[in-house]
């Protein structure tokens, strides 16, 4: 079995561990109830500098890379 075929098969597997705890509808359900997700394209056209950052604080093959408490601060 290649990797590409080792990680579909446990993919296939998570999705299927997942459905039997949450239907799909219960799924739905919970979606539907969310907040709506905010349109950055107004932010972004502005004339101030508009950025969209991530902080990345661990990783699967480093571990921790830093303990960064309040990333708005940065």
């Amino acid at each position: 079995m290649s990797v590409l075929s080792e990680i579909i098969e446990g993919v296939l597997q998570d999705v299927a561990s997942r459905k039997l705890e949450v239907s799909i509808e219960e799924l739905q359900e919970r979606a539907r109830k969310q907040v709506p997700a905010l349109d950055p394209k107004p932010v972004l056209a502005g004339e101030d500098v508009a950025v969209i950052a991530e902080v990345k604080r661990k990783s699967p093959s480093r571990g921790e890379l830093a303990a960064i408490t309040n990333p708005a601060a940065l």
